[in-house]
């Protein structure tokens, strides 16, 4: 005679059943509508970096979404509470004041812009902007998603999100050896011709026309030199762009003079890019006496020493 099972026949279709279902439930994230993000600076592409703060920009994707701005102390981020939502994201170091940003309102048009110095569109330092901007980020309730800076896309269940800050302004170093008669001058300055007034930070691109870069020289006696360094903006490589260097000195009995020298070829070849420097051996500083009252022809007089002009400025009001 044979047995039967009916409970245990039940038992396997119901378990049977269920497996069923759980294959193809969707998992559902908790979360709230605000989430924690923490943002991580590294700084493997400018590893001397030091910044006393950071600024970030979060800019909807929607049309009606809100901009989202947030302030971190140091150099190592932190975390910040940010709706949940798709995202670009514009970050820069907030300790320059030579610097101002423009256009806030938008991530294709946010710019680091020099504060103008003079009417002349004279800037003097920005100091070193380091920035960097991701495209695409999303918040969810699970963690965030986001593009990085070589196309990939970047999965953190952690909301964990890493910015790579690189430089954006570029140092600008002046050498001036083997100035013969230095022991007659009182104080140097130079104005570097061609500089960017600023960038549009997500893509690079300057704005504004070009402008002068005043860099203060300081004099070394004893090595018979002119040193500066100065940090700004520099414009996209064009061929047809020239750079200009132009040094004015005052000697101790007053008189200031001028000379321009074309620095094109320097800056455009320099290697690195972020790292300019001009070099120029062996300039005269004239000697000669000067009459007290040159004339109307100030600014186009040749004191005896090739390429050297005679100008009435103090010398120590524009340097």
């Amino acid at each position: 005679m044979k047995q039967r099972y009916p409970h245990i026949l039940m038992t396997m279709l119901l378990t049977a059943v269920w497996l069923c279902s759980c294959s193809h439930k969707e998992i559902v994230c908790p979360g709230a509508e605000d989430r924690i993000v923490t943002i991580n600076f590294l700084w493997d592409k400018a590893p001397t970096a030091d910044p006393e703060g950071m600024t970030l920009y979060f800019f909807p994707i929607s049309k009606n979404g809100q901009i989202w701005r947030f302030d971190i102390a140091g150099r190592d981020g932190g975390p910040i509470e940010i709706p949940t939502g798709e995202y670009r994201m514009i970050t820069f170091n907030n300790d320059l004041p030579a610097i101002r940003f423009t256009d806030t309102d938008s991530y294709d048009s946010l710019s680091a812009v020099a504060r103008d110095n003079t009417p002349d569109s004279v800037i003097t330092s920005t100091g070193m902007l380091y920035g960097a901007h991701i495209s695409r980020l999303e918040v969810t309730p699970c963690g965030v998603s986001y593009l990085t800076d070589d196309g990939n896309v970047k999965d953190c269940d952690k909301s964990m999100v890493r910015c790579y800050p690189d430089s954006v302004t570029t140092l600008y170093s002046v050498i001036i050896n083997e100035v013969k008669g230095i022991e007659h001058v009182k104080s140097a300055g130079a104005y570097l011709n061609g500089v960017s007034s600023g960038i549009t930070l997500s893509s690079g691109e300057p704005v504004r026309k070009p402008v002068a870069l005043k860099l203060p020289l300081d004099i070394d006696h004893a090595g018979a030199a002119f040193n500066a360094s100065a940090y700004a903006f520099a414009p996209r490589p064009d061929p047809s762009r020239r750079y200009t260097l132009k040094v004015i000195v005052t000697r101790i009995d007053g008189k200031s003079f001028v000379h321009d020298f074309d620095v094109t070829e320097q800056v455009m070849n320099s290697i690195p890019s972020k790292n300019v420097i001009i070099l120029i051996n062996g300039i005269e500083i004239p000697t000669g006496d000067i009459p007290d009252n040159p004339g109307e022809d100030v600014g186009n007089i040749d004191v005896g020493v090739d390429g050297w002009t005679i100008i009435e400025i103090d010398i120590e009001s524009t340097i």
